[in-house]
């Protein structure tokens, strides 16, 4: 019994022993370094190009209204961001202006999408009194749906009746 313990012993450390060599010494002596080809790197891919176009593009130009009023009043903050607008669309005839028209809560679903359209349009016609084209302007009204400030306060209120000016990507 001592002679199949022993034996049975030196068969696990042989079965160790054989496997280490294997697989750490002899395996890895055997493999030869292959050699690795460098992957030339464009300089520009199409997503950089991309993301330096949005850079350049001007930001959305925010036209606030008075309550339950549609009539503009342009400021000169405005008119110099309208320069802004104007170059793009020269430097790029693909681009076109969104013009969405928004407003605050109070009034009916209906009576909001129908005055953020009236504010939209507003802007419109006096985009075109400065010449833009109209055949490069989507006009739209999001009413009441998207608001950038609460409700409770007037000046958050105020804040929500606007007409956002930005370039349609």
């Amino acid at each position: 019994m001592r002679i199949l313990i022993s034996g049975l012993i030196a068969f696990v450390i042989w079965s160790f022993f054989s496997t280490w060599l294997y697989t750490d010494v002899l395996r890895h002596a055997a493999r030869k370094p292959e050699p690795v080809q460098a992957v030339p790197v464009p300089k520009i891919s199409v997503a950089d190009s991309l993301l330096e176009i949005n850079a350049m593009m001007p930001e959305d130009l925010v036209i606030c209204f008075e309550f339950d009023k549609f009539k503009l009043k342009p400021t000169p903050q405005f008119e110099s961001g309208l320069t802004e607008f104007k170059d793009w669309l020269d430097k790029y005839p693909e681009s076109v202006l969104l013009v969405t028209g928004h407003t605050d809560l109070i009034g009916t679903r209906e009576y909001n999408q129908k005055l953020g359209m009236e504010r939209a349009r507003a802007t419109q016609k006096y985009l075109e009194t400065k010449g833009f084209p109209s055949s490069r302007m989507i006009v739209e009204s999001r009413g009441e749906d998207e608001p950038v400030a609460g409700y409770i306060k007037a000046e958050d209120r105020a804040k929500n009746r606007r007409t956002v000016i930005s370039i349609k990507k």
